[in-house]
């Protein structure tokens, strides 16, 4: 089949490493344009782009694809069977909605319809799921509301981040998205797609960083969740004295504590165990503001964190 990709995050990497390794033409790759990465805050390429270019692939970057009729038109002229869309951050138009024949097929990752959005892999981790998926659907006018091609279940284990979930529901929607093509291929009888139930609405809407503040009063197990959904950004931030710092690894201690939220209990060679609005957050990794990341131990020894010291 010839098809077109759209993605940018690297998330989308192991559909398009798929799509390159199958008998399938990607006739074109679209992507974000560049922006500003780094210290120097030079444009650098997307993951995607970088992937598609060492594949001699053609790279289209439209900074909106309602307002750039000419590369809709060249989309259209590449006379792709399916367009395949995963994390790449836009919204497509009724009228790249209408090129291929199949229509446009998008990676989601979660088990639709909940978490439809932007970030579901960080809200599954932030409400505590216990377990998540990544769903196929053919692409509606609307946001995440198409019927599901294909899903497939996965469980969200106590030591998973953002980072790793991500990683492991990539691979499984990559898969997922080369079986519906095979459908499809198979022509009809062979694969269907159903509608999405409408009970279980959930939405996950985009991150930013006005999530990244911890909150003591709240319980040490839904700090815990907040610092894994907020792996890397904006990640949970908290303030000790002038410094703010990012935390990336922690734990819940169930000790009681009469202390208030926010005051260091205990330092230890495993980090630094705070005080919550119920039980204990035991920090194990984090990152002091423009410093690389580092144990809570290192931390404590640099800074000299002392028991009954505050985290705001």
């Amino acid at each position: 089949m010839r098809v077109i990709f759209m993605g940018t995050a690297p998330f989308a990497e192991p559909t398009l490493r798929g799509l390159f390794a199958s008998p399938h033409d990607v006739v074109a790759v679209v992507t974000q344009p560049d922006r500003p990465r780094g210290r120097g805050r030079k444009p650098a390429p997307s993951p995607i782009k970088t992937l598609a270019m060492t594949h001699d692939r053609v790279v289209l970057q439209p900074a909106s694809l309602r307002r750039d009729a000419a590369v809709v038109e060249q989309l259209s002229s590449l006379c792709p069977a399916a367009i395949v869309v995963v994390a790449y951050g836009n919204i497509l138009p009724p009228s790249v909605l209408a090129i291929p024949p199949h229509g446009c097929l998008n990676v989601h990752a979660s088990l639709l319809p909940k978490y439809r959005g932007a970030a579901p892999i960080n809200w599954a981790l932030m409400q505590g799921e216990a377990v998540t998926g990544c769903t196929v659907i053919q692409m509606d006018a609307h946001v995440d509301t198409g019927d599901i091609w294909w899903h497939a279940a996965c469980d969200i284990t106590t030591d998973d981040d953002a980072l790793s979930l991500g990683a492991r529901l990539a691979d499984l929607g990559a898969a997922g998205l080369l079986e519906v093509l095979a459908g499809i291929e198979q022509g009809e009888g062979a694969a269907a797609p159903r509608p999405q139930p409408e009970a279980g609405v959930s939405y996950a809407p985009k991150l930013t960083k006005e999530l990244a503040p911890v909150d003591w009063q709240q319980p040490a197990a839904v700090l815990r969740n907040r610092v894994r959904g907020l792996v890397p950004w904006p990640g949970a931030t908290a303030r000790f004295g002038d410094l703010d710092v990012k935390l990336w690894r922690t734990a819940v201690h169930d000790e009681p504590h009469a202390e208030a939220p926010g005051t260091v209990t205990a330092v230890t060679p495993e980090g630094v165990l705070v005080a919550c609005g119920a039980n204990q957050l035991f920090i194990h990794e984090l990152q002091p503001a423009n410093r690389r990341r580092m144990p809570a131990s290192d931390f404590a020894q640099g800074y000299r964190v002392q028991k009954g010291q505050r985290f705001a």
